[in-house]
């Protein structure tokens, strides 16, 4: 009894956590200088942590892990009849048809997580079946799909006045795990993990993960292109998608062990802790990655002053001078000498924090400066 215990709370915790996250966030944005709701260009960005329904939302929350928990105890005490991939499958999908018909965006966010966790599960299942042993790559491609997915779903709900904080909830779940997986890939060790990914299987030998990644590409594509039919997504931002998505299925055709397989000798970019080099092929993969994390964060800056949304251009800016910050502590703290690492790393952190902090606010004064009419 006791070690269940522990069990559901090792569960829980994180989620309360993230609640308690997302309350204090709320009580910060409600504490603001308020602005009348048609005059607010982000209304939606405030409803969505409004006062007013968080408690109600909580409650809901809470409400859809319980249903969980019960589903759980009662397949053991049953006897196991559904796996827990199951089990995670049906309360997700419980949660999502609720959070669809209540507009409840904590419940969506982790219905959401859930089915994404579930196919992922389903993925390393069938990658394993009948002793297949199919690359990992290929069940991490779908998963990155996916999230490329619930960002263009959260472009077309965008045109919805009544999905617009259910949009939001998308946005942020297509953005986040998008950019941290190329700030992953970016690093060295990043590129090394993926080359460990690459070794197995094709996975065309399993036709479940061949037909989830071609049905979740063809949905990006589908609706990425009816967004920009209805002039939702411009055509920078449709081909920004696009590049992503291709980017990330090309990971899922890579050989076995691309990364060891390097062409000439191994060109030297420093010495992480093994001692070891980047090859040929890592250090085009490592450049590849840089290049489009960058890009990205760059893109979400230019679409938030574009779109007029502050909240782009802050988690842009935000993520972006992580990015340069984390860039100097990898490549330069294994052969600087540490007394001019750390005085760059100081001069480093003064001059991006300074020209960031510029530049967001002369965007975001751009922005205020520009009326938005709230189509109807």
């Amino acid at each position: 009894m006791l070690g269940l215990f522990y069990t559901i709370f090792d569960l829980l915790f994180p989620i309360l956590l993230v609640v308690i996250i997302v309350l204090v966030a709320s009580w910060i944005i409600r504490h603001r200088k308020k602005k009348h709701v048609l005059q607010d260009r982000e209304w939606y960005f405030r409803l969505a942590f409004s006062r007013e329904d968080a408690v109600s939302q909580l409650f809901f929350l809470l409400s859809f892990f319980f249903f969980g928990v019960t589903l759980l105890a009662l397949n053991r005490d049953f006897g196991d009849l559904l796996s827990w991939r199951v089990i995670l499958f049906i309360t997700s999908i419980v949660g999502l048809v609720g959070a669809y018909y209540f507009k409840i965006i904590y419940t969506l966010a982790f219905s959401l997580i859930g089915l994404a966790a579930w196919w992922g599960a389903q993925a390393m299942e069938w990658s394993d079946l009948q002793g297949k042993d199919i690359k990992i790559s290929a069940a991490f491609t779908g998963l990155v799909l996916i999230a490329i997915l619930f960002y263009a779903l959260g472009r077309l709900y965008e045109r919805e006045m009544k999905l617009k904080r259910l949009a939001l909830v998308f946005l942020i779940l297509g953005i986040i795990p998008v950019t941290g997986v190329l700030f992953f890939l970016s690093t060295r060790q990043g590129i090394r993990i993926l080359g460990h990914m690459t070794e197995g299987k094709p996975f065309f030998a399993s036709w479940q993960i061949t037909l989830s990644l071609l049905v979740f590409a063809a949905a990006i594509v589908g609706v990425m292109l009816y967004a920009a039919s209805k002039k939702l997504v411009p055509p920078l931002e449709l081909i920004a998608v696009f590049c992503l998505a291709a980017l990330f299925g090309v990971i899922a055709f890579l050989p076995e062990q691309f990364a060891r397989a390097g062409i000439g000798p191994p060109y030297s970019v420093g010495v992480h802790r093994g001692g070891l080099g980047l090859s040929g092929n890592e250090l085009f993969w490592a450049l590849v990655f840089n290049l489009a994390v960058f890009l990205e964060l760059l893109g979400l800056i230019l679409a938030g002053y574009f779109k007029k949304e502050r909240w782009l251009v802050n988690l842009g800016a935000f993520f972006l001078s992580l990015l340069i910050i984390v860039k100097y502590f990898d490549w330069f703290f294994t052969f600087l000498d540490k007394s001019v690492f750390f005085i760059g790393a100081g001069a480093l952190l003064f001059m991006v924090g300074w020209f960031m902090e510029r530049g967001r606010r002369y965007i975001l004064q751009g922005i205020r400066s520009e009326p938005r009419q709230i189509s109807q």
